[in-house]
């Protein structure tokens, strides 16, 4: 069940990062949001480390570092997009740790739920 609830509020995170990185004007209701995804994601991750740490302690390692990785990268961006200096070049860093964090998720959770 948790592993579904990550799931699901990651692909609410990429639709919320997208309109708030994309948007020209009105973008800071999106950045807010995407900062209370972070609660849920804090509070099912912990519970699918321990799961996770049990079958592989050193991807389960590895997924909590690439997604505090992650959420810094999120977070510069952030920090560039309100002072109106975010380059093509952050988006598609961000994009491609997020890609990243999925593939290390995973391998993590054994291919689950989709194995």
């Amino acid at each position: 069940m948790y592993l579904w609830i990550h799931l699901i509020f990651a692909i609410l995170l990429i639709a919320l990062i997208s309109l708030s990185i994309f948007k020209k004007k009105g973008f800071m209701p999106y950045m807010m949001i995407t900062r209370v995804t972070y609660l849920v994601f804090i509070v099912t991750g912990t519970i699918l480390f321990f799961k996770a740490y049990d079958r592989n302690p050193v991807f389960a390692i590895l997924k909590v570092l690439a997604a505090v990785m992650f959420i810094a990268m999120l977070e510069i961006n952030f920090a560039e997009k309100t002072k109106n200096r975010l380059t093509k070049g952050m988006v598609i860093s961000l994009y491609c740790a997020l890609i990243l964090l999925f593939i290390i998720g995973f391998i993590t959770a054994g291919g689950r739920p989709f194995v």
